[in-house]
C-alpha cells in the first residue's frame, strides 16, 4: 500500500503541480510527510496565477469598451 501512496505524490507533483522531476525529487527526499490534500491547497504557481489575471484583466478591458 505505500507504493500506491508513493505513486500517487509523485503523479501529483509531476502533473498536478507541473513539477520538474528532479524537484518531486528533492520533495520526495525530504523527510517531511508530504500531505497530498494540503500541498495542493497551498501551493498555487505564480505563473498560472499571473495568467489568470492577466486574462481577468483583458475581460475588464473588453468590458468597459462595452459602454
Amino acid at each position: 500500500m505505500a507504493e500506491v501512496f508513493f505513486l500517487q505524490k509523485i503523479h501529483f507533483l509531476l502533473k498536478e503541480q507541473g513539477m520538474t522531476i528532479n524537484g518531486a525529487k528533492k520533495i520526495l527526499n525530504n523527510n517531511n510527510p508530504l500531505k497530498l490534500d494540503e500541498t495542493s491547497n497551498n501551493s498555487i504557481k505564480a505563473d498560472i496565477l499571473k495568467n489568470k489575471l492577466n486574462n481577468i484583466s483583458e475581460i475588464i478591458k473588453s468590458l468597459k469598451k462595452l459602454r
